[in-house]
């Protein structure tokens, strides 16, 4: 495990020595901040945002804190530094951060279980005896939680939620699916007990404690929590896009005590907060917190990869990502009810940005241009690729399945259809996943691997503690070799399900066409109509899901027009589908057609495997406001 950890060490320290991280603000000029937010200007309007936080930081300056286009489009007010956007889950790096305040209290330690720090927290997990669940696990989401159900997403009590009675709202989703720490899965409400752990231990509102310990001394004097879901002064209005206008959200309470998703920041403090990373919380005669702190939440502890050597993917509070080509960005970013935010940092090259747009665009076009401008100082790294023989890693090949979705209900076919296929070519392991996509990866030392053009690992091989291979790729997936053969199975009856879906709602037409003309029996069009019927009534139920998850979340919590017809229509899948096959059953021997007894045969025996299959996995009836 050493020699692990001191091959990847070697690795960063590589790519920063060939970057020359000896960084100096020469590389900036006013012309060139300019030309960067001339771009950016183009790049929102092109992109549907209808304005955007920007903060551009060096360790040693502030480039730029201010922004571009509108707030509030209905009353023409512009972004700038001191113009407050609901973070979302940036959040939760705050929340990490005061949970090591705690650590340097003395209160709290990071290995710490829940169960014995807080033992009224409703959670389950049949494997508490060996493998509690503790502090760090709920900071690296790898308890095996679910993420945050549709129906809690929002509060529309009109009461905020605190306490106790917060973590009970969400207890649904506090259920281990695996080995706490045995691998990730981006779980909200993990982050909700956080908040209560805080609250305990601190004596004072979540809330209160991090803005007396951590924004305060910090020098982030505007920022705080949106826990009442009203307008203030400053707030930037949050809009979708539709047909060509935007339409305003409503401010929400959040789902749970607000841990998780509830921050309110700006430019300016945002700006402040990236220099204090970058000097390692010493700046302008302010020690926060000792620097090995920090360091502490820029490593993974708790997963099954870390302990294989791999420390891309999520560590307390923070994410680290192999995307940019220069540098490596560790940061978080947070998507919310009209605003899509993201904030990265490099402490080594002393560089960073937050961003953020209230048209909850996806910011990727954004970060591309502040990415190229800010480094452009450095050089492309030239990584050495390992010629070692990987002929004893042969038991790694094979069939790998998907093991840890992000949501264990609306997911599921991922773990039937993101499989992947491992083979090694030389020094090489090339993956094939199921949708016919093939990444050859380059050997980085150990068990580690790295994409081409990325500069540090992103993909580790290992085994777990029952002896069983695993994989674990780039965005935390995380596969088990398994058989095969199983998986083909389900994918081919769920592409049979599909087929017969199709051939539902076109059989119907047909045959109502060939009995106006009598040439079928009028008396055997039930077979094809009850089939239709159910296609349309489970197409009607999610499509209205899916639009009403993009424009209005508070519709989920309560029982109404949308949620019953989401309830009805979903229900009325598996209704119409046994209707269909009890009809068939009784009328079989009044179908002359021999082809056609089997299709409708075919069909109506799909059609009960899709019935049984959603019904397992809880999407026939659903009952959205009480999930």
């Amino acid at each position: 495990m050493k020699t692990i950890r001191r091959v990847f060490g070697t690795c960063l320290f590589s790519v920063f020595v060939l970057n020359g991280m000896a960084q100096t603000n020469s590389g900036y000029t006013r012309q060139g901040i300019d030309s960067l937010l001339q771009a950016l200007e183009t790049t929102i309007r092109e992109n549907h945002m209808p304005g955007l936080m920007i903060s551009i930081v060096t360790k040693d300056s502030i480039l730029y804190s201010g922004g571009i286009g509108f707030a509030d489009i209905e009353k023409k007010v512009k972004v700038n530094g001191a113009t407050l956007f609901h973070l979302a889950s940036i959040t939760k790096t705050f929340t990490a951060l005061g949970i090591q305040k705690l650590v340097s209290e003395g209160k709290l330690k990071l290995n710490d279980p829940i169960a014995a720090i807080a033992p009224e927290i409703p959670f389950e997990n049949k494997w508490e005896k060996a493998h509690p669940v503790r502090v760090i696990h709920l900071l690296e989401h790898t308890a095996g939680f679910d993420d945050v159900h549709l129906n809690n997403m929002v509060n529309t009590s009109g009461k905020p939620r605190q306490g106790i009675e917060a973590i009970s709202f969400v207890k649904n989703s506090l259920r281990s699916r695996w080995k706490p720490g045995e691998k990730f899965s981006y779980a909200s409400p993990g982050y909700e007990v956080l908040g209560y752990i805080i609250q305990k231990l601190s004596g004072r509102p979540w809330n209160e404690y991090i803005a007396g310990e951590v924004f305060r001394p910090l020098g982030m004097a505007h920022t705080g929590y949106d826990l009442d879901g009203k307008e203030k002064e400053n707030y930037a209005t949050g809009y979708y896009h539709d047909d060509g206008r935007f339409v305003p959200f409503p401010f929400y309470m959040p789902g749970g005590n607000g841990a998780a998703s509830a921050l309110v920041s700006g430019a300016d403090d945002m700006a402040v907060f990236l220099r204090h990373l970058l000097n390692g919380w010493k700046m302008d005669s302010i020690h926060w917190l000792p620097e090995s702190y920090l360091a502490d939440m820029e490593t993974i502890h708790s997963t099954l990869a870390a302990k294989h050597g791999l420390q891309t993917g999520y560590s307390p509070g923070f994410d680290l990502f192999p995307n940019n080509k220069k540098v490596t960005f560790r940061g978080h970013n947070g998507k919310g009810e009209g605003f899509g935010s993201w904030i990265f940092y490099n402490r080594e090259a002393g560089i960073g940005y937050a961003i953020s747009n209230n048209g909850g665009q996806i910011l990727w076009p954004v970060s591309v241009l502040i990415e190229r401008f800010l480094t452009q100082p450095f050089e492309k790294p030239v990584l050495p690729e390992s010629q070692e023989d990987l002929s004893h890693l042969a038991s790694f090949t094979g069939y790998y399945k998907f093991t840890n979705p992000r949501s264990e209900m609306w997911s599921f076919h991922e773990q039937i259809f993101k499989g992947v296929q491992l083979s090694f070519a030389g020094n090489q392991l090339v993956v094939r996943s199921g949708r016919g996509n093939t990444d050859t990866l380059l050997h980085a030392g150990g068990m580690l691997f790295r994409a081409k053009g990325d500069i540090i690992p992103a993909y580790v091989l290992g085994k777990d503690e029952d002896g069983r291979p695993f994989f674990q790729g780039r965005g935390n997936e995380f596969y088990s070799q398994s058989d095969r053969w199983p998986v083909v199975v389900q994918q081919v009856l769920i592409y049979g399900g599909i087929l017969a879906m199709l051939v539902s709602l076109l059989l119907l037409p047909v045959l109502l066409l060939l009995a106006a003309f009598k040439k079928l029996s009028w008396k055997i069009l039930p077979a094809a109509l009850f089939p239709a019927l159910a296609v349309g009534s489970i197409f009607l139920a999610y499509r209205k899901l899916s639009v009403t998850d993009a424009i209005d979340k508070a519709i989920f919590t309560s029982v109404n027009a949308t949620t019953l017809t989401i309830f009805l229509g979903s229900a009325a899948f598996g209704l119409f589908t046994l209707c269909g096959a009890l009809f068939l059953f009784r009328k079989w021997n009044r179908i002359n057609s021999k082809w056609l007894k089997g299709i409708f045969a075919a069909n109506i025996l799909l059609l009960c495997y899709m019935t049984g299959l959603l019904l397992y996995h809880g999407w026939i009836g659903v009952r959205v406001w009480a999930l």
